[in-house]
């Protein structure tokens, strides 16, 4: 390989598919699938039970992210400050207001700090939307592949399908 073909090859952006493996460590989620939708401007993740409460002075959300496959749930208990809320329109273009949190993402071997919005996604195939403001910056979507990039490697955690 020419040095200039190895300079090109290493600055070529990170490509991800349609359908990607990510991690939440800060959830405790080692891998769940998310579905890369760049017409999506933020990310969502399909949670339960969601409960706002204060901890000295500051707002946190309490949730239940459902993790397994079919058959086989189970509900990983989280919670994380709240950020806030925003104001999104669901798949029927329906507008909804969703408490916001700020997570760690790791996708291939990017890890950054994303917001999510929290919503029940139970009838959607997916439990995780990755919109533009989650792709990492600088990187491309295939999106007529699936899983260019390799799964997250994390701590001890959850997995989810």
């Amino acid at each position: 390989m020419t040095e200039q073909a190895v300079i090109e090859k290493s600055t070529a952006p990170a490509i991800i598919g349609a359908l990607e493996w990510v991690a939440l460590p800060e959830l405790g989620v080692r891998r769940i699938r998310a579905r890369v939708d760049t017409g999506a401007a933020s990310s969502a993740l399909h949670v339960e039970n969601i409960h706002r409460f204060r901890r000295k002075g500051r707002s946190f959300v309490r949730f239940q992210v459902v993790i397994g496959i079919a058959r086989n749930w189970r509900r990983l208990q989280c919670e994380a400050p709240l950020a806030g809320t925003r104001l999104v329109r669901n798949t029927s273009g329906k507008s909804q207001m969703r408490p916001v949190i700020r997570t760690a993402l790791v996708v291939g071997g990017s890890t950054q700090s994303i917001e999510i919005t929290l919503s029940n996604r139970e009838r959607m195939r997916y439990r995780m939307l990755l919109g533009r403001s989650g792709i990492p910056l600088g990187w491309l979507v295939n999106p007529a592949r699936v899983y260019l990039q390799r799964q997250p490697q994390t701590s001890k955690a959850a997995e989810a399908e």
